[in-house]
């Protein structure tokens, strides 16, 4: 029997075309034998550095991301499933420009969606003359916008007639185009929304299997970046929960991460995977990750 995979692709990993190729050919594998697989994936520093060249709204910037990092991705996976000999028309894998839809009352939540590069003192101080707003996080200062929940994927249809042809799809890039519904009518949103969170409803909406978030660290640690940080390697959802209560993960990084697998573990009774880009085969094989179980 067969499973149905969810793949969250984070948008810091993806700059590393190494950590792509890697993705692919574990992908590739999982595919080979029988199992359907959808590809998410960020488009934070993406969709960051292309505001700082365009005056767009960040829903249309996200419709740019969806097609340029999904065609990488598609390209990486393509090309690793001809590897395995897998060269007939499913080979390549299709991506779905994604719409998602919010609540219209998006504007009144508080900026806390990291996009862009990381600056320093005096180069963030210069993006908040021009409006925008800043916070620090670990590895420095990044603007921050706001991120409403996902409340419908407007695609699910479409992504779900391809895994019933054995089409590996790449839907919900960057979280999704952010649309309010207005009157019957689409409006765009001036947001990112965090691609995680619509990774696990998308997981959710389609009955995913398996559900696994691929980043640039190993998992969720506790007391991290300090010399006695631990990553934590199995816990149930209800403990996390009570751990996420207490703080120590990061807004905007893996935060949402962690509530994302704690929402898809409690609606689908399965668990989820937070683990390494870079080790794929070792995350799918449910080694050395965080995994959130029932």
């Amino acid at each position: 029997m067969h499973d149905k995979y969810v793949i969250a692709l984070g948008g810091n990993a993806i700059d590393d075309i190494d950590s792509i190729s890697k993705s692919a050919a574990a992908i590739a594998k999982l595919y080979s034998k029988g199992n359907d697989i959808i590809i998410t994936h960020g488009n934070g520093p993406q969709v960051g550095m292309l505001s700082e060249r365009m005056d767009m709204d960040l829903a249309v910037l996200t419709a740019q991301t969806q097609a340029w990092i999904g065609a990488e991705i598609s390209k990486c996976i393509a090309d690793a499933l001809n590897e395995l000999g897998i060269k007939h028309s499913h080979s390549i894998p299709e991506i779905v420009i994604t719409y998602v839809a919010v609540n219209r009352n998006y504007g009144r939540l508080a900026a806390i969606k990291p996009i862009g590069r990381y600056m320093s003192r005096l180069e963030s101080r210069r993006i908040v003359g021009k409006g925008f707003k800043v916070k620090k996080f670990n590895g420095g200062y990044r603007r921050v916008v706001p991120s409403p929940y996902p409340i419908a994927i407007l695609q699910n249809d479409v992504i779900d007639m391809l895994t019933k042809r054995r089409k590996i799809a790449i839907a919900c890039g960057g979280g999704g185009i952010p649309v309010m519904i207005m009157s019957g009518r689409m409006e765009y949103a001036d947001a990112v929304i965090d691609k995680d969170r619509s990774s696990a409803l998308l997981a959710k909406e389609l009955k995913a299997s398996r559900f696994f978030i691929l980043t640039n660290v190993d998992g969720a640690y506790n007391n991290f970046g300090k010399s006695n940080q631990k990553l934590i390697e199995r816990i149930t959802a209800d403990d996390l929960a009570e751990l996420i209560k207490k703080g120590g993960f990061e807004e905007g990084s893996m935060k949402p991460k962690l509530e994302s697998c704690i929402d898809f573990v409690k609606s689908c009774k399965r668990s989820a995977g937070i683990g390494n880009m870079s080790n794929p085969d070792d995350v799918f094989s449910l080694k050395h990750l965080t995994l959130v179980t029932p």
